[in-house]
């Protein structure tokens, strides 16, 4: 009964999974437990919690399975050093870059540290990409796919193309760095005045309310070429040193403005920099998911890496890419290589033992009765508990009013997809700045997204049959949009969670 850790930590989105005898025991990130955004630290919390959940302790574990290689990421910052080592500021980066591939190639001390001298598994560091490609194959359930990752880099790649089946995970096309198409759009980000590395979902809904105008501009910025690769013009925009220090070059401020300030008025000119540069991103990852179809021949394709987050770009993959199925991973960002990286090991080391898909994103902790009667008594709230809880719930919304929904196990990746969910009335269109002034305190020009059941989805979305991850958007039918005017975004679209009643009975019953 082999136990295999997945742990990815030291650059963002910190977790931890675990495997045992092929079947996802959980994951979580770290950020859950500590209530840091974005965590990136070591996941202390969550491997406990990982143990804690299996009943194993630290001598149980046989494989630990890292989710970068330390000495590639050494390797590649010394070589890139070249385009910035004469800046002061880029030295600062560089200390910083090879500090975190110190900090990855300890990580076994780390881990005994934390655990003690009982952990005797052993260690197993895996290419960042192949953990990314591996976690959504595995999510995905399928028995072969072509894979497609985009992020802002590993190692040293941006992305890979291939195909993934039993026999493994074969690359066809890999960009490298600085061909990015992730700091491409935290860039953007940054110059709209949101936080980049984390903010960049701001900018996809904010692009719903420009125009393309510089379209053409943003073309030559970022594109995909004809052999599966990624290209972005460093003369136009500067990503020599990463994410946060990535800008527009001097001389394009008549074009896209003067970066914006954080809290100043949106204008018009942000506007149509967001919808440009989603629409360049949406072209690209359309060319390669169609490039990937034409070589390979595969029905399905499989998404990961932080750019499959993007939720508009899928969509647009899925209509207009051939694939007969398109799954993106819930977790596409770096939490969901801690459980690449452990099916990874799992594949090569016990390829006799078969991998029993998760299912569900569920995977997380989850609270008793009695734990969450606790809480309610220590924040001093009054607690009733009715016979039907679900119909009290849809009540309450026919109502008009908010619910806080808290029940089972937490969500793994950053959608929340019904166990710890804000639910709302989606018909009246007044509700989504109800529910912002209220609860969410966030930019207008956001959207709320809806919960259907599978069963109905096509009825109100195109298109629409299964999407549980709430990580595609879906046009809502003409007819159908004054109906749900909550959550219909102002270019008629929505960003849909389907709901089985096998993957979440009560939720579904709500």
């Amino acid at each position: 009964m082999p136990a295999i850790l997945g742990i990815n930590c030291y650059k963002h989105d910190s977790a931890a999974a675990l495997l045992v005898d092929g079947r996802l025991v959980g994951a979580a990130e770290e950020e859950r437990f500590t209530r840091i955004k974005h965590y990136s630290g070591y996941p202390s919390k969550t491997v406990d919690f990982l143990l804690g959940e299996a009943g194993l302790e630290a001598r149980d574990i046989d494989h630990v399975a890292f989710y970068m290689l330390p000495g590639l990421v050494f390797r590649e910052n010394m070589l890139y050093s070249r385009h910035y080592l004469h800046e002061k500021a880029g030295l600062a980066f560089l200390a910083g870059q090879l500090n975190g591939a110190r900090r990855m190639a300890a990580i076994p001390a780390t881990m005994r540290e934390h655990l003690g001298s009982g952990l005797r598994a052993r260690f197993h560091f895996v290419e960042h990409h192949r953990a990314h490609a591996a976690g959504a194959f595995y999510f995905s359930g399928l028995e072969r796919a072509a894979v497609l990752t985009m992020d802002g880099v590993g190692e040293r790649d941006c992305s890979i193309l291939g195909t993934i089946g039993p026999q493994g995970l074969r690359v066809l096309a890999r960009s490298r760095y600085p061909n990015s198409p992730g700091v491409y759009y935290s860039a953007v980000t940054r110059h709209l005045g949101f936080e980049p590395d984390s903010d960049e979902y701001k900018v996809m809904g904010l692009s719903s309310y420009g125009r393309p105008e510089q379209l053409p501009l943003f073309r030559r910025i970022l594109g995909a070429t004809s052999d599966g690769r990624i290209r972005l013009d460093t003369g136009l925009l500067y990503v020599h040193r990463g994410v946060h220090e990535s800008r527009f070059r001097r001389g394009l401020e008549a074009r896209v403005g003067v970066p914006r300030r954080r809290g100043q008025e949106l204008e018009a000119i942000h506007e149509d920099v967001a919808c440009s540069a989603q629409r360049a991103l949406e072209e690209t990852g359309l060319a390669l998911a169609r490039w990937l179809r034409d070589r390979t021949g595969e029905r399905d394709l499989v998404i990961a890496g932080g750019v499959g987050l993007n939720c508009v770009m899928n969509g647009l993959i899925e209509r207009e890419s051939g694939f007969g199925g398109v799954f993106p991973m819930a977790a596409s960002h770096d939490a969901g290589t801690s459980v690449g990286a452990a099916v990874l090991v799992h594949m090569r080391e016990h390829p006799d033992i078969r991998l029993e898909s998760p299912g569900s994103c569920y995977l997380g902790p989850g609270y008793g009765d009695r734990e969450v009667e606790s809480a309610m008594e220590s924040s001093r709230l009054s607690c009733e508990k009715p016979a039907d809880l679900a119909g009290a719930i849809s009540g309450l919304l026919e109502e008009g009013r908010i619910v806080a929904l808290f029940q089972g196990r937490m969500e793994f990746g950053p959608r929340a997809l019904g166990n710890r969910s804000i639910l709302a009335d989606p018909r009246p269109a007044s509700m989504k700045d109800r529910v912002n002034s209220v609860v969410k305190h966030r930019e207008g020009f956001r959207p709320f997204a809806p919960s259907c059941l599978e069963e109905i989805a096509p009825d109100y979305f195109e298109g629409c049959s299964s999407s549980p991850y709430m990580i595609k958007t879906y046009d809502v039918r003409p007819g159908m949009r004054e109906s749900i005017a909550a959550v219909t975004h102002v270019d008629g679209t929505a960003r849909v969670q389907t709901v089985s009643r096998e993957a979440n009975p009560f939720y579904w019953e709500v």
